[in-house]
């Protein structure tokens, strides 16, 4: 039996975000003849944050450290994964984003001053 291959597509924010979501079906289109699964993780900052303080969140809303993964998975020979630029997040753009989290009902902590 055949392993199918695989490529892991990270999905970001902010400016990237853009390239990120229109560049995916081109890939997919490229790669779908030749039974290449494309399967993607969140790299986003909330989806960083998120991950980081999962006994603060409900079972419902923790996600996997899918930056953490990906550095595990970069370590095998077969690792493909297509990762594109994103931002190195600001004291400010932090705090501003844990706040926009906590306002959607997560439970995080604030950002220490």
């Amino acid at each position: 039996m055949t392993k199918t291959a695989k490529i892991i597509y990270t999905k970001t924010d902010e400016a990237p975000a853009l390239a990120t979501h229109s560049l995916l079906p081109i890939v997919k289109a490229f790669t779908h003849p030749g039974n290449i699964v494309i399967e993607t993780r969140d790299i986003s900052l909330t989806g960083r944050i998120k991950a980081a303080f999962p006994e603060f969140l409900n079972e419902d809303q923790r996600v996997n450290d899918a930056l953490a993964e990906l550095g595990e998975l970069v370590k095998q020979p077969e690792a493909n994964i297509i990762k594109l630029p994103n931002i190195s997040a600001s004291t400010p753009q932090l705090i501003s984003a844990i706040a926009e989290l906590q306002a959607k009902g997560f439970a995080l902590p604030d950002y220490p001053e």
